[in-house]
């Protein structure tokens, strides 16, 4: 089975998305975590330059994508 990290990376692959989508589709996949977990995962492969987060100010929301 797939790390936490591992798919989110594969999410992102397919498109950019909100914390909270990328949330709610690691746990409809059956993962497990807690919110801490998550977020500090997140924080991780952004200061590790795997991923970027941006904002979408139409939607006023930050976006995660891969860093290209």
């Amino acid at each position: 089975m797939k790390g936490l990290r591992e798919e989110i990376v594969e999410l992102l692959r397919e498109k950019p998305m909100a914390s909270t989508e990328l949330r709610d589709v690691l746990m409809d996949k059956g993962l497990t975590f807690s919110p801490l977990e998550f977020r500090e995962t997140l924080a991780e492969l952004v200061r590790q330059g795997v991923i970027e987060k941006y904002p979408d100010y139409e939607r006023k929301k930050f976006y995660f994508r891969l860093k290209s």
